[in-house]
């Protein structure tokens, strides 16, 4: 989904990680982007029609009318049905530990946590760990390809889109009828949108819009969040306690002033 791929951006953008320069001459992060003048576009449908007339009030009624619990039950499941391409892209790194892992995930889930809704397994030591075929290409020295602008998507490469392509020809995603995909990636998108509520102004007040995007994009890939999807959160968290902490030390800031 378009905000799932902009999660990483948002978060480096809050945390202050992000430096605008593409990073040359290293082909796993290395990103051209021959087809700019259509990637601007696609970017402005993306942003400033789909996210403002769309994704934006759809999640702010999704977060006002579903509680907290529930979104996370509805994320846990979504998520649960990303283990079996984990499972295999891990045995074709032969990764098999993270593989074992992985199919414990899903088969403890699926059951004592009806349907992955719970995530069970976390209680028993085993933090969820995603691995993708983009990083399986990328284990085999494959490049990322031109920077690309998807359509509803978002940022992508082309290493990336193929190996999106490839995660879901994996079961179970397979046998879903196609309202049941969109479904999912509804949900999917619903949660990675609701997780950056309120930082748009990061985007709206760069300079340039695309550029600053595509740059966080870039640099995410350095940092490797994309190696494991958990940092997403992890990182989320962090930023969260930080804003706290910095609204705590304003208040009392302002009460010495007084």
């Amino acid at each position: 989904m378009f905000i799932r791929n902009l999660l990483p951006i948002f978060l480096l953008m809050v945390n202050g990680t992000v430096f605008a320069q593409s990073v040359q001459g290293n082909k796993e992060t290395y990103m051209s982007d021959p087809i700019e003048p259509v990637n601007r576009l696609v970017w402005d449908f993306n942003y400033y029609v789909l996210d403002d007339y769309i994704y934006r009030p759809v999640t702010e009624s999704y977060v006002d009318w579903v509680p907290k619990a529930g979104r996370e039950a509805i994320n846990n499941a979504v998520q649960n049905l990303e283990e079996p391409s984990t499972i295999v892209n891990n045995l074709l790194q032969l990764e098999f530990q993270h593989a074992t892992d992985a199919f414990f995930r899903f088969a403890f889930n699926s059951t004592f946590g009806v349907f992955g809704l719970f995530d069970v397994a976390k209680y028993g030591g085993v933090e969820r760990r995603r691995e993708s075929f983009s990083n399986v290409l990328g284990n085999w020295s494959v490049p990322q390809g031109p920077y690309l602008m998807v359509p509803v998507t978002g940022p992508s490469s082309a290493r990336i889109l193929v190996g999106s392509i490839v995660d879901n020809l994996y079961f179970p995603t397979t046998y879903f009828t196609w309202w049941q995909t969109a479904t999912i990636w509804a949900f999917d998108g619903l949660d990675a949108r609701s997780s950056v509520l309120g930082q748009e102004a990061l985007i709206e007040q760069s300079l340039d819009s695309y550029t600053f995007v595509k740059e966080a994009y870039i640099q995410s890939r350095i940092n490797g969040l994309h190696k494991d999807s958990n940092e997403f959160f992890k990182l989320k968290q962090q930023s969260d306690q930080q804003q706290v902490q910095d609204q705590a030390d304003l208040s009392d800031f302002l009460d010495e002033i007084d």
